[in-house]
């Protein structure tokens, strides 16, 4: 009925309605544009008013709980949008594992062809014997490393990564772990609250110093070179790194230095079907090669009495 009144008006009847509908929704959008623009305008009065460094560090703070003067990269590492945008993982790689080796003796040619570029883990057990490293590396011994003003402490701070995992509420910094309580670092009582982090040395005067302690292992492939940046794990019995995956360039080799830690590796979702949930021990003196690219992987410190000190680099 509305319909048929609506064409049987004139033409400029006709045109005088549609012109007053158009305009109501050409009013509306102006209104969303004005509240639009009137919101932009009050948070760059508050950004000129309180400071764009105070805006930036309250809001990473509370969205990502990344505080800005400790990051190298404000960009937030968000583990799920990792997932879901990783390359898919040919279940090749993992179908037939149901257990990691443990082998020594192993010369270069063969290593590089079953092991070094083919994501399959393994443990080499005497590449480690000649280390100075299993003597002399302890909480004591990164604490004067890493003493307080130090350009060894600087250049993590400054330039490196730094992984409090579950202790981010009181390690805002590497500096913190080497300033806590005596007893706690060296579990002197019983009711000692466990600790776990990591971090990346890329000052190179540290990492020189460092590899005075140990040497390259010696079943890398001759043309295969380590990278420059040092990774050190250290903490104790009760904590470790959650379940993950990387996002770093190549395969790593982890050497576990001091303690017994637990490895659990699991494979991508889409090779649950077919590839299996492995855990497994590395102890003293044994080094791990593992793609963390592709294994999703945590560790679990399971010493009694001591620390674990993992210390690592990646190789191409």
């Amino acid at each position: 009925m509305c319909r048929s009144y609506y064409w049987g008006l004139p033409n400029y009847k006709k045109f005088k309605i549609f012109y007053s509908k158009k305009s109501h929704k050409t009013c509306d959008i102006y209104l969303l544009c004005a509240f639009i623009f009137g919101l932009l305008a009050i948070f760059t009065t508050s950004i000129s008013y309180i400071g764009i460094e105070h805006v930036l560090y309250y809001s990473y703070d509370k969205i990502f709980s990344i505080n800005i003067y400790h990051e190298e990269c404000l960009a937030p590492k968000l583990e799920t949008l990792i997932d879901i945008f990783r390359p898919i993982t040919s279940c090749d790689i993992c179908q037939h594992i149901d257990h990691i080796e443990r082998i020594s003796n192993i010369t270069r040619e063969e290593f590089e062809e079953k092991y070094a570029y083919t994501n399959h883990p393994v443990i080499i057990t005497d590449a480690m014997n000649d280390w100075l490293a299993l003597e002399n590396f302890n909480y004591e011994f990164f604490k004067r490393i890493y003493r307080t003003n130090s350009s060894a402490l600087r250049g993590v701070e400054d330039n490196c990564q730094f992984f409090p995992y579950k202790n981010k509420d009181e390690f805002e910094t590497l500096g913190d772990v080497f300033n806590m309580d005596f007893d706690r670092a060296h579990m002197i009582d019983d009711d000692y609250k466990p600790w776990y982090v990591g971090w990346s040395n890329c000052d190179y005067s540290t990492a020189y110093l460092l590899r005075q302690y140990y040497s390259r292992p010696y079943f890398l492939p001759e043309r295969s070179e380590s990278s420059k940046l040092d990774w050190i794990f250290m903490g104790t019995p009760g904590f470790g790194a959650h379940m993950h995956i990387d996002n770093v360039d190549l395969p790593s080799w982890q050497a576990q230095v001091r303690g017994r830690k637990q490895w659990t590796l699991r494979p991508a979702p889409e090779c649950f079907h077919i590839c299996k949930e492995l855990t497994f021990i590395v102890e003293p003196g044994e080094i791990i090669i593992l793609n963390t690219n592709v294994w999703y992987h945590k560790t679990y410190v399971v010493s009694e009495d001591e620390i674990s000190i993992t210390i690592g680099s990646e190789f191409d």
